[in-house]
């Protein structure tokens, strides 16, 4: 006999169980695997990153935006510092300028010309170079 009129056989003798999965042929029911059908424990790992993931990210991406604000606030600061000691040096500069122009108004009156050279470049221009400026040939 053949393993197909032995499995016909064995399902007329048997009494009908109602499946659950309704088959169009006899022997997809005996072939059916045991495992397949039963529902298997979660794993570890899976239930681990269900539990988690989305902690982990809320922190991380807290943690991210944290992060940009902190170097954001920094570089502002850092910046504004910048321009504060800039100002602060121009104004210095300004008041160094006034007080040259103060002082070669005044030998300008009592008749010496030096500082007003000085002040306006006339002696680079009378160096080495001839007056062609800065170069020594």
């Amino acid at each position: 006999m053949s393993r197909t009129s032995l499995a016909r056989r064995a399902m007329l003798l048997s009494p009908r169980q109602p499946s659950t999965l309704t088959t169009s042929h006899p022997l997809r029911s005996l072939a059916r695997r045991p495992y397949s059908t039963q529902q298997q424990p979660p794993s570890a790992t899976g239930d681990f990153y269900k539990t988690f993931t989305r902690p982990v990210a809320k922190c991380l991406l807290f943690a991210l935006f944290t992060y940009q604000l902190t170097y954001w606030a920094w570089l502002k600061l850092e910046q504004d510092e910048i321009k504060m000691e800039r100002r602060a040096e121009i104004a210095q500069l300004e008041n160094q300028v006034e007080a040259l122009k103060a002082a070669a108004e005044e030998k300008k009156k009592k008749g010496a010309g030096g500082v007003a050279a000085v002040v306006t470049g006339e002696e680079s221009r009378q160096g080495k170079g001839g007056g062609k400026g800065w170069w020594p040939f």
